[in-house]
């Protein structure tokens, strides 16, 4: 799965606020593979 940086920080950010929303296993992994995901591509976050 490819996207430009722009977008992969855009997901992380809102994966990040709905972690600390509501602190879920779900939430986790989703924020985690944001992160890698950003990490990957090389988005400074």
């Amino acid at each position: 799965m490819y996207m430009n940086k722009d977008e992969a920080l855009k997901i992380y950010k809102e994966a990040k606020e709905k972690y600390l929303e509501d602190m879920t296993d779900k939430n986790w992994i989703e924020f985690c593979k944001a992160k890698s995901t950003c990490m990957k591509l090389g988005v400074r976050i």
